[in-house]
């Protein structure tokens, strides 16, 4: 079960990029004299964490946008299975992206698809 903040529940999410992240940042320079320089060090915070659901109703996504908005420059915690990770919405692309089931002019649709929320664990 996938939990933000302890109120919105996101049964139907799945983590898109929980396999193949590397907490260790390296850096390869070269000297003049053509020597190697590798600077490795353990990344403290910053890992991308991406929740996709191929479908949602309107009301939760309504919901996921809300608390984005309000949140925007604050940390929250988002549970993961029992794990707790320490977040914030990550602007720096879209926070929450999705596209409606059917469009319609004059109502809002039933059903949001191919929903995106991204975070960064601060």
């Amino acid at each position: 079960m996938i939990i933000i903040d302890g109120t919105i529940n996101l049964p139907e999410f799945t983590w898109q990029n929980r396999y193949g992240y590397s907490p260790v940042n390296a850096q390869n320079t070269y000297a003049t004299d053509g020597a190697l320089f590798v600077e490795q060090s353990q990344v403290l915070a910053g890992r991308p964490i991406i929740l996709i659901s191929n479908s949602e109703p309107t009301a939760l996504f309504t919901q996921l946008e809300a608390h984005a908005t309000a949140n925007a420059s604050n940390e929250f915690t988002l549970s993961i299975n029992g794990t707790d990770y320490n977040v914030m919405w990550d602007f720096s692309q879209q926070a929450v992206s999705g596209s409606p089931d059917i469009n319609f002019a004059d109502a809002d649709p039933d059903y949001i698809n191919n929903i995106t929320l991204r975070f960064i664990e601060v």
